[in-house]
């Protein structure tokens, strides 16, 4: 959540001050030309003079406060922060295996072989005097960042337990992501024609024949409502969100994902710009489709449940199908369950 700092407050305070003060001015002088031509006790005219003079300095007083307070970075001198002892050598080397999963959400021999794959990305080198941390400790907190919900795992908590500064934790988790996404054609693929015909013959098995994957929309929750085109990301859960569009296989490997879009896009919108829809030659082969809910729309690569129609029930095959339909396509549901489960920023960003 943005937080308004104590030193634009005050900027913003006196900044309104002031404009109020420019008004009232200009107010009392035009009054005082309307009232030059009556006749007025020269006490009444010093006093009011006095009290101009008065308003004057205090006017003045926050002109200088303003000016001073725009001239320094901060309101006051900056207090060192004094940091816990050091704990990355026991997270990486001693704490137990089943503890380490829990903290950085996966193995500690996957964890050093996702370290070792992003070592050599840009990124994490400069040409400065003081070179970056290891990408192990980046990525420490940028996992445990985004392995956990909640204020529990905030900058400020994660700032102190890391012994690092708040904008170094946002800094270590921008660079970490990126770093990821740069790998992302190289992990996130679509299966070939052989590897659709392997996962199109298990999904015969339960009466699928060729179908070579499950396809399901998720909400990424958002923690507040977005500065731009807030209103868009409003969705029909009551919350705001990013709409993200999911395919996976029988064993849950997700094998294609499309992002980015509001909350209040549906499912089928996200489809229909996807590349799944624009370039369907490039993903499917003759006869080849996904299972979907009934929120898709049928198409020759999407095979939906069966929607009732207004003033229609559905006919007895058309349930039947649906059931057996449902049951093979929990496996998408699972998927996006155990993604956010095991990185649950996905539940509150």
């Amino acid at each position: 959540m943005v937080r308004s700092l104590q030193r634009k407050l005050l900027v913003n305070t006196l900044g309104e001050l002031i404009r109020q003060d420019i008004i009232r001015q200009a107010i009392d002088t035009g009054d005082a030309e309307d009232e030059s031509s009556s006749d007025e006790d020269s006490d009444d005219e010093q006093d009011r003079e006095d009290e101009a003079e008065g308003l004057l300095a205090i006017f003045e007083d926050k002109v200088r406060a303003l000016m001073k307070i725009e001239e320094n970075r901060y309101l006051g001198p900056r207090a060192r922060v004094v940091k816990g002892p050091e704990d990355n050598a026991y997270y990486l080397d001693v704490l137990q295996d089943k503890r380490f999963k829990i903290h950085f959400r996966m193995t500690r021999e996957s964890f050093f072989n996702l370290c070792e794959r992003l070592a050599s990305n840009p990124i994490f080198h400069n040409n400065s005097t003081c070179p970056q941390h290891p990408v192990v400790e980046q990525m420490m907190v940028t996992l445990n960042r985004l392995g956990c919900h909640g204020n529990g795992v905030s900058v400020g908590m994660l700032a102190t337990k890391y012994r690092i500064a708040e904008g170094t934790v946002e800094l270590y988790t921008d660079q970490c992501l990126m770093a990821i996404l740069a790998l992302k054609s190289e992990l996130l693929v679509w299966p070939d024609r052989e590897a659709r015909r392997e996962v199109s013959e298990g999904f015969a098995e339960v009466g699928f024949d060729g179908c070579v994957g499950l396809i399901d929309g998720t909400l990424v929750v958002l923690s507040t409502c977005p500065g731009r085109d807030g209103p868009d990301y409003y969705n029909r859960k009551g919350s705001y969100g990013i709409t993200t569009l999911l395919v996976c296989d029988q064993q849950k490997n997700i094998t294609y994902a499309y992002t980015g879009w509001p909350g209040c896009s549906h499912d089928q919108r996200l489809t229909n710009n996807s590349g799944l829809s624009r370039r369907s030659q490039e993903f499917f082969g003759a006869g080849e489709y996904l299972l979907a809910d009934s929120a898709f729309t049928p198409t020759t690569t999407v095979v939906p449940a069966f929607k009732r129609a207004r003033n229609r029930g559905l006919t007895g095959e058309e349930n039947t199908f649906n059931r057996h339909l449902s049951g093979v396509r929990v496996g998408i549901e699972n998927c996006i369950g155990l993604l956010k489960n095991r990185f649950q920023s996905l539940k509150g960003l």
